[in-house]
């Protein structure tokens, strides 16, 4: 089973795409628990966050060394660090 993302700290903005009254994506560099990362098998991850204009987002993690790709649910992120890592998101996004 895989561990649960309950932590996350240091967000830091790194580019954005922005498609007009569609959607933002965002890459966004932060510090993961050493165990999520090593439970995932990633060790320089970044996230790629879409928000969508219609509502809606999605979370996605991509490490940088190996190009390997998760994709955690609502479920494996706890709801505090989630809504942390959207509104952080949100306020560097050109379009919310």
């Amino acid at each position: 089973m895989l561990l649960y993302l309950n932590e996350i700290s240091n967000l830091r903005f790194h580019s954005q795409l922005s498609l007009k009254q569609v959607e933002d994506r965002l890459l966004i560099t932060a510090d993961f628990p050493q165990r999520y990362l090593i439970e995932i098998g990633m060790s320089e991850p970044f996230l790629y966050v879409t928000l969508y204009v219609r509502g809606g987002d999605r979370i996605k993690i991509i490490d940088e060394d190996s190009a390997r790709l998760h994709i955690p649910s609502k479920k494996e992120i706890e709801p505090e660090t989630y809504n942390k890592i959207i509104h952080f998101a949100k306020t560097h996004a050109k379009q919310f």
